[in-house]
C-alpha cells in the first residue's frame, strides 16, 4: 500500500474545494473565517491577507457580520475567500460563481488568476455554463455523458468546433449546405455543409461581387451594442447576422464572409 505522499486524500493542505453547497462557520464572524483559515502565520500577515482577500470579494464592510447573518451570494463569497485566504496548489472550484454577477464574476476571478500566476499553482473550474468557460479557462475540457468529446485552448474550440453541437454550446451556429448559397465560390466546405456564425457574416451592397447569401428580413433585435437580424434564406432556412442599424421586415439582403 502506497502512503499518503502518493495518493490525494481528502483534507489534503495544498488542496482547495469551493463547491455549490458553501461551507463557513456559521457563528464565527467574516474575518474570523478568514482567520482561522490562516493558522499559523504571524499577526501581521494575517491582518494583511485578511484586507487583501476581503477586497477582493467585496466582503469588507461586512468584516466583523457574522457568517449566519449573511445573504447566499455574500455567503458564496466567503466560502471562496476561506479558499482563498493560504491560496492553495490546486484550486478546485465547482460552480463557484452561481450567485454572483458578471462584474463581481471578472473581478474575482481577475484576483484567483494574479494569485495563480504568482503562486505557480492550478485551477480546475466546473461550470454548466459555456461563457464562463470560454471566458476564464487556458485550457477548455467539454465532458458529454462521462466522454472527454473536446480538449484544447477556447479559441481553438470556438472557432474549430468539432461538431455542430459543441459550436452551439457557446453562441449560435448555423449548419447550411452549397444550397443554400447564392455563390458558393470562396466558401469552405466540409463533405458539402459550411458552419457559420452570426459574426461571420456582413451585410453588403446589392452590387457587390462578394455576395454568398440572400434571404428577406424576419425579425430585427436590439442586442446592445448591435442588432441582431434574423433572416429567411431562399432556401427557407432561418439565420441571423449583426448590423450597428436595424434593418426594415420583409426587406430583402444580401450577406458576405467576414
Amino acid at each position: 500500500m502506497l502512503g499518503p505522499a502518493y495518493n490525494l486524500i481528502p483534507g489534503h493542505s495544498d488542496m482547495k474545494l469551493v463547491s455549490q453547497d458553501y461551507y463557513v462557520l456559521e457563528n464565527n464572524s467574516v474575518e474570523e473565517n478568514l482567520r482561522e483559515m490562516l493558522s499559523g502565520y504571524a499577526d501581521d500577515y494575517k491582518q494583511k491577507r485578511i484586507k487583501e482577500v476581503l477586497k477582493a470579494l467585496e466582503l469588507t464592510k461586512y468584516a466583523t457580520k457574522k457568517a449566519k447573518e449573511l445573504s447566499s451570494g455574500q455567503k458564496q463569497r466567503l466560502s471562496l475567500a476561506r479558499a482563498l485566504a493560504e491560496f492553495p496548489k490546486l484550486l478546485l472550484l465547482d460552480e463557484p460563481f452561481s450567485n454572483l454577477d458578471f462584474s463581481k464574476r471578472d473581478k474575482l476571478f481577475a484576483f484567483i488568476r494574479e494569485n495563480i500566476v504568482k503562486n505557480n499553482s492550478s485551477c480546475v473550474f466546473v461550470t454548466h455554463h459555456p461563457e464562463e468557460a470560454m471566458r476564464y479557462s487556458d485550457d477548455l475540457i467539454i465532458i458529454d455523458e462521462g466522454k472527454i468529446i473536446a480538449h484544447n485552448h477556447p479559441e481553438k474550440i470556438y472557432r474549430k468546433p468539432e461538431t455542430i453541437e459543441i459550436a452551439k454550446l457557446f453562441g449560435k451556429c448555423y449548419l447550411l449546405d452549397k444550397k443554400d448559397f447564392t455563390v458558393t465560390s470562396g466558401v469552405k466546405f466540409t463533405e458539402g455543409k459550411c458552419m457559420l456564425r452570426p459574426e461571420q457574416l456582413k451585410k453588403l451592397g446589392k452590387q457587390s461581387k462578394d455576395i454568398k447569401l440572400t434571404g428577406t428580413v424576419v425579425n430585427s433585435y436590439f442586442a446592445g451594442h448591435q442588432y441582431e437580424i434574423l433572416i429567411k434564406l431562399e432556401s427557407g432556412k432561418q439565420i441571423s447576422f449583426y448590423n450597428q442599424t436595424p434593418v426594415s421586415l420583409k426587406e430583402t439582403v444580401y450577406l458576405g464572409l467576414v
